[in-house]
This record gives C-alpha cells, structure tokens and sequence, in this order.
C-alpha cells in the first residue's frame, strides 16, 4: 500500500519501531527529506532547528560541493523535484552520489535494499537520541525554574529512568 510517497511495511527496527520499506528513488529521496534535517550551521539566525530541507537547498549543497570539492557535479531544484516525485527514476550515478553527500548517508543508500534499511535505522535512531536530548534539556530547565539544584535534577532523572526499568519499560532513556 502505498502512503504519502513511502510504501507501507510491517518492517522493523531493533527497537520494534515500524519502517517504511522503501522502494523506488523517490520513496528514498523523500525518506530523507523527511528524515535528515539542516545542521545549525545551516540555518540563519532567524531559522528554526528541525525543519525540512527544501529541494532547492539540497541542489545548492550539491553546486556549492561541485566548486569546493570540485566534483563537477551540478543539479537544478527542479531535477531533484523530479527525482522526488519519481518523474525522474534512472538518474545519473553522478547526482546519486551527489544526493547522498548533501544528506551524508552512504551512496549504496540508493542501490542496495540492505543498505537502505541500515541507513533508515541509524537515522531514525539518531533522530530519536536528538528528541531524547530536547527532553531532557526541557526537564532539566524546568527543575531549574522550580529552583532545583543540578544534583537535584540528576536525581530525578534517575528516579524517572528506574521507574521506567520497574515498569518493563527499559528500552532507553525516557527523558
């Protein structure tokens, strides 16, 4: 069944967790826009973290590689778009390479089903982590508010992670 432009699966990840089998280059591409977001060193000092690429930054990532890197290698918005929306499916080897450099996921990301699905893991991991990390940080802040010394916020943190271990819920952290 298809949804959204990702195929659905009843695949998993070491954590249990529902991943999309992902097929065709497009489906692909848009895992990765969904998935991988801009560094701060990316974003403009009026940018929120955790927005999507755009299609016309990842071609920018691409031309601006071409002249530091001097890969040669230049794309334009609408060529990803077309990639993105499987209007183009049999791109050249040069802009897959190129796509997976402005991502940083392994060129075999695109070509190898075993790949794929060790790339889609680590991504989803590590995006998980970064959401484990604003929640912490959140907390931490909020015991902060509340007057609660660093000792004090470490603790709590602890009582929170045992609980979760009593309660047969220690797959990670909580917060």
């Amino acid at each position: 069944m298809h949804v959204g432009g990702v195929v659905a699966s009843n695949q998993t990840d070491p954590v249990g967790r529902d991943l999309p089998l992902l097929e065709t280059l497009a489906d692909k591409l848009e895992f990765l826009f969904d998935r991988v977001r801009p560094g701060a060193e990316e974003l403009g000092p009026n940018e929120a973290a955790g927005r999507r690429y755009t299609t016309k930054e990842i071609a920018t990532k691409i031309n601006e590689a071409a002249t530091r890197d001097g890969t040669g290698v230049t794309i334009s918005a609408a060529y990803v778009g077309e990639m993105r929306r499987g209007i183009t499916t049999d791109p050249r080897t040069s802009h897959v390479q190129a796509l997976a450099r402005a991502f940083g996921v392994d060129p075999a990301f695109f070509l190898d089903s075993q790949v794929t699905r060790r790339v889609q893991e680590q991504i989803d991991l590590l995006n998980e982590l970064r959401q484990m990390k604003v929640q912490q940080v959140a907390l931490r802040r909020v015991l902060r508010q509340q007057g609660l010394s660093d000792d004090s916020a470490r603790l709590i943190e602890q009582l929170v992670d045992r609980c979760r271990q009593l309660e047969g819920l220690d797959d990670g952290p909580s917060i």
